[in-house]
């Protein structure tokens, strides 16, 4: 189980009041920032969930929009990493190298790439490619610091298909990291530390509706 896992806040439960459960979840994201867009996606595809708590609601629905694929280090022998600027790619190539090591995988080649940044037109050409490599698998690395209302134009302009969220343990609020796995790249992990021996953790729909919610 990951370490993200928190009790889920009853007191936020609203069965049967679809106004209530509404308001209340209407205020947790916008609290947290999500994109505009998202948000009103989020709050009417919860609104279609019958009778329950507000956890439950948007616990289905961020289950029916995130999708996983983590990352299997006994298989994996090429990564090529790709991210903005700041992401964090060379903390996550740290943790890639360590994890395949202590698990006798010595194989592992983890390829940090130059950061780029997201308005650049001639890296959006170069970067954009990079993903049907068939020679290696790429991750794309996000910063749950980032701005979330960029998140979703970088992982389109770029073809992030896998991503790793970094920066749990410094983000106060969830929007950039809600955005970044609810539209349709596949997480693959995200870290809260940059410590090369601190796992690479994986997050359930239930673990970031808590996230939201708390």
């Amino acid at each position: 189980m990951s370490a993200l896992g928190q009790p889920t806040a009853q007191l936020l439960a609203f069965p049967g009041q679809d106004a209530s459960r509404r308001s209340a979840l209407t205020l947790a994201l916008k609290h947290h920032r999500l994109p505009e867009q998202l948000r009103e996606a989020l709050l009417r595809e919860t609104s279609a969930i019958g009778p329950c708590g507000i956890d439950e609601a948007l616990t289905r629905v961020l289950a029916m929009r995130m999708r996983f694929a983590p990352i299997d280090l006994s298989r994996s022998k090429r990564i090529f990493l790709i991210g903005p600027s700041g992401a964090g790619r060379s903390c996550v190539a740290a943790k890639l190298v360590h994890a395949a090591a202590r698990a006798g995988h010595n194989h592992l080649v983890v390829i940090d790439t130059k950061g780029f940044n997201p308005h650049n037109l001639r890296a959006r050409a170069a970067f954009g490619c990079m993903g049907a490599r068939p020679d290696a698998q790429t991750i794309g690395v996000i910063s749950a610091l980032s701005d979330a209302e960029e998140i979703s134009e970088t992982i389109a302009a770029f073809h992030l298909d896998h991503l790793i969220v970094t920066g749990l343990d410094m983000a106060r609020r969830h929007g950039a990291l809600t955005a970044a796995v609810t539209q349709g790249a596949r997480l693959a992990h995200v870290t809260r530390s940059p410590d090369a021996d601190a796992p690479l953790e994986t997050l359930s729909a239930r673990e970031l509706a808590n996230l939201l919610l708390n």
